[in-house]
């Protein structure tokens, strides 16, 4: 069965059991003291924000155009720090030279040309995963990028409610979720696997378009409620093929 091919990568992911710890020691105290009974409304909560937060994330930071850096042929009369035109994927593009050698310069754009770490993060983040859909490693993200989202949403809870153990118990429920979207989406990309439930089999559907029709539609993960509030759950025949499907910060080829 296909399930213990989702619960080999699943359970073979480092990450994954530093989840499992962290939401052990939260479900021990948060529920040991009652504190989960007492605010379990934040587990609601939790699941009508999950689809909105999850589709603008996905879209708005996952998909950011942070920009590229990319080697051309030198050109004459031309010094560092000018902005040239340069046609990219097609398209004309305004670059700043940033360096210039004996044949070949190299050429900037966008927020992060001068962030080299941050272009690499992102290519781990989610630009890898989407040039290697198949790539299992590339499907679950980063341990510390979870970590940090964690920390955020206890630290909002806390700013907004003043009660840390209201922040704990939704930190608990955030971990959880967490855990359920690193398995819906390692699910996604395992061939031959159908999720529990029929919703979750059009959904895998829907993230394979996302991966191999059009980046630009189908960005829920664990639920489509987003893309169908937002618009961007087409059918796929009114769905041109992008070019960029799997080059989502328009790289240069």
């Amino acid at each position: 069965m296909k399930i213990k091919t989702v619960a080999k990568h699943y359970f073979t992911e480092p990450s994954i059991w530093l989840y499992l710890t962290i939401a052990g020691i939260l479900g021990w105290y948060t529920i040991s003291k009652g504190y989960v009974a007492e605010y379990w409304y934040l587990f609601v909560i939790l699941v009508i924000v999950a689809p909105f937060y999850e589709w603008v994330a996905h879209k708005y930071l996952l998909h950011d155009l942070i920009g590229n850096v990319f080697e051309i042929p030198k050109q004459s009369n031309v010094e560092i720090g000018d902005i040239i035109s340069v046609k990219v994927l097609d398209k004309e593009q305004m670059v700043q030279v940033m360096k210039i050698n004996k044949k070949n310069m190299i050429v900037g754009y966008g927020k992060a040309k001068r962030l080299k770490f941050y272009r690499k993060f992102m290519d781990r983040l989610h630009i890898g995963h989407h040039e290697d859909p198949n790539d299992i490693h590339l499907i679950f993200a980063p341990f510390y990028v979870a970590l940090l989202l964690f920390l955020k949403f206890f630290l909002i809870t806390l700013l907004i409610t003043f009660n840390i153990n209201m922040a704990l118990v939704f930190t608990f429920a955030v971990v959880l979720y967490y855990l359920h979207y690193e398995w819906m989406h390692l699910g996604h990309h395992i061939p031959g696997y159908d999720h529990l439930f029929p919703w979750s089999k059009n959904l895998k559907k829907a993230h394979l378009f996302h991966h191999y029709r059009n980046e630009n539609y189908w960005w829920g993960i664990t639920n489509i409620l987003g893309d169908l509030i937002f618009k961007t759950y087409p059918d796929i025949k009114d769905v041109e093929v992008s070019k960029t499907v799997m080059n989502i910060n328009h790289k240069p080829k």
